[in-house]
C-alpha cells in the first residue's frame, strides 16, 4: 500500500494484482473487473508515474516475448489495431466477431492511442511511458494494449500465466521508480524475460 497525497487516493498493489490475474482468468465477476479498473484509474490520478511505469513495463515485456519475426513487435500505429492483425494466427469465418471464441478479444478496435503504445515498445518501456504520459488518462489505452498483447501470446501458447508474472514483477519495479530509484535490470527479471520468449518454431 502506498501513502496517498493529501486529499488523494492511496496506492494499493492488490488492485493492480487483481487486474493482472484477470488477464488470464476469464471467469472473474464482470462487476469486479469494472470496479478494479475504476480503482486503477483513481489511483493513477494521484500516482501517475507509478501506474504508467507498471503498465508500460508490462506491455513492453509482453510484446518483447513474442517471436522475433512476429509483426506485432514492429507494428505500424497508422494501420495496426483491428481484428485483422490477429488473422495470421487465428483465421475466422464468423460473421460476428463477438461470437468467435478465438478473436472476440479483438472485436473492438484497439484505437489510435493503444496502437501508438504498441508501436512504442520497439524502443523500450520508457518510450512507452513517455507516449502514455501524453494522454489525459493513460490507463484505458495501456490496459487494452496489454490485453491485446496477452491475447497474442495466448494465440501461440494457449493457457499462459506470463501476463500475471509480468504485472507482479512490474509492481515492484514501478514502486522503485516512483520512489526515485533506478532500475538495474536485475538478473532475476532478465531470466524471467528470457524464459518467457516464444521461439520462432512455435
Amino acid at each position: 500500500m502506498g501513502a496517498a497525497p493529501a486529499g488523494g487516493t492511496a496506492w494499493d498493489d492488490t488492485t493492480w494484482a487483481a487486474w493482472g490475474v484477470g488477464l488470464v482468468e476469464p471467469l472473474l465477476d464482470p462487476y469486479d473487473r469494472v470496479a478494479t479498473l475504476e480503482s486503477m484509474t483513481a489511483q493513477a490520478g494521484h500516482h501517475r508515474l507509478r501506474a504508467v511505469t507498471l503498465l508500460a513495463g508490462a506491455l513492453t515485456d509482453l510484446l518483447d516475448s513474442l517471436p522475433e519475426d512476429d509483426p506485432w513487435r514492429h507494428a505500424d500505429p497508422a494501420v495496426f489495431g483491428t481484428y485483422r492483425d490477429g488473422l495470421d494466427l487465428v483465421p475466422t469465418e464468423a460473421t460476428e466477431l463477438t461470437e468467435d471464441i478465438g478473436l472476440a478479444a479483438l472485436a473492438r478496435p484497439l484505437g489510435r492511442a493503444g496502437a501508438r503504445l504498441v508501436g512504442a515498445t520497439t524502443h523500450g518501456w520508457e518510450n512507452v511511458a513517455h507516449a502514455a504520459n501524453e494522454l489525459d488518462d493513460p490507463v484505458p489505452a495501456l490496459t487494452r494494449a496489454i490485453a491485446w498483447a496477452a491475447w497474442r501470446r495466448r494465440a501461440y501458447l494457449g493457457d499462459d500465466s506470463y501476463p500475471v508474472l509480468v504485472v507482479f514483477a512490474w509492481l515492484r519495479r514501478a514502486a522503485l521508480v516512483a520512489s526515485g530509484g533506478e532500475l538495474d535490470d536485475d538478473a532475476a527479471h532478465e531470466r524471467m524475460r528470457e524464459s518467457a520468449r516464444i521461439v520462432d518454431e512455435v
